[in-house]
């Protein structure tokens, strides 16, 4: 029987906030909805809601809400896909996926609907649930964050199984450049906070460089925001990024967002996430990962993270003020034994 999995109850850490369209958005965006109900027989659709702005594009991708006969569907736009063709390649990744999640009563994937013949728009399934990162922000209840861990183990275990594995190096030469380009225009006193620990994970990243691990098909943008909490299923959605790489990465951007959980410096690891949020997601997932690669991944990208908030051109929202704060608190106990 599925695990039913209830609504939280949480004060709301605002990572996100609704965005405001242009009346030339929402134009577009009722023009596309129509064009949907009318390859559906003719339907009528209304409460044509904006609830996603791309960060990295906002000008040309974003995600509505609409109603069609009383159901809600999510409409994403790409106003560059005609050309690029990222939401018809998205379209048929979710198609393929879906015979593959199919028969797992525990995992599957959005559901889609329809793909525009001109490519701009595609319409999958809207599904009215919390996020794995709306418990793992904001839930009071250390367990209830621990098994959605764990049932995220179980989706990407799922998913990392849709091809065969192959061996591949490790190249950590992007994140090295990364953090080696960040530590340049940093306050004076976060550059003198940082070096030890920029230098420890130099010398690691270096050790472990073209030691081999596995390859597999992998989601590409694995945060908590594109995994769905059903009340039985894990649901994930946006796989607009999905392609071959190391299966590490992945894990990486999911056990990153544990930041926000509270608990003692003694019960933090070297990779710098709680032990037994890690060890509950690797309850479910089986795949065989090189523990030191992901420990030398997270403290990366905990660090990248970290160092970028700190920027000498760049301003903090209140959100990433705490983020700040909290990223600092990790990597102090992650490089503690260095």
């Amino acid at each position: 029987m599925a695990l039913q999995f209830p609504q939280p109850v949480f004060e709301t850490l605002n990572h996100q906030t609704m965005p405001t369209p242009t009346l030339d958005e929402y134009d577009m965006a009722s023009t596309y909805a129509e064009e949907f109900a009318r390859a559906q027989v003719n339907s009528s659709v209304k409460d044509v809601t904006c609830i996603y702005r791309s960060h990295a594009f906002p000008a040309s991708r974003l995600v509505w809400k609409i109603e069609k006969s009383g159901r809600p569907f999510a409409l994403k736009i790409d106003t560059l896909s005609p050309e690029t063709g990222r939401l018809s390649k998205e379209f048929d990744v979710l198609t393929r996926l879906s015979d593959h999640f199919k028969g797992n009563e525990t995992n599957r994937v959005v559901r889609p609907v329809y793909l525009a013949p001109h490519g701009a728009f595609m319409v999958t399934e809207f599904i009215d649930r919390p996020t794995a990162v709306d418990y793992i922000y904001n839930s009071s209840n250390d367990d209830q964050v621990a098994q959605v861990y764990r049932r995220a183990g179980s989706w990407l275990n799922t998913l990392h199984s849709f091809q065969a594995p192959t061996e591949y190096a490790f190249r950590p030469r992007w994140m090295t450049d990364s953090i080696n380009d960040l530590s340049t225009a940093l306050p004076l006193h976060i550059e003198e906070a940082s070096k030890p620990m920029i230098d420890a994970f130099l010398s690691q990243a270096k050790r472990l460089k073209n030691r081999p691990d596995i390859r597999v098909f992998s989601h590409g943008d694995f945060h908590g925001d594109n995994l769905i909490m059903g009340s039985g299923t894990v649901i994930g959605l946006d796989f607009t990024e999905a392609r071959d790489k190391l299966a590490v990465y992945d894990i990486v951007d999911l056990l990153k967002a544990d930041i926000f959980r509270d608990g003692p410096a003694s019960e933090i690891d070297r990779s710098g996430v709680l032990r037994k949020n890690k060890d509950m997601f690797f309850r479910q997932y089986r795949h065989p990962i090189d523990p030191e690669i992901l420990e030398c991944c997270l403290r990366g990208r905990l660090l990248k993270d970290w160092l970028r908030l700190w920027q000498t051109d760049f301003t903090c929202s209140p959100f990433e003020d705490r983020k700040k704060h909290r990223l600092h608190l990790r990597l102090r106990a992650a490089f503690s034994t260095d």
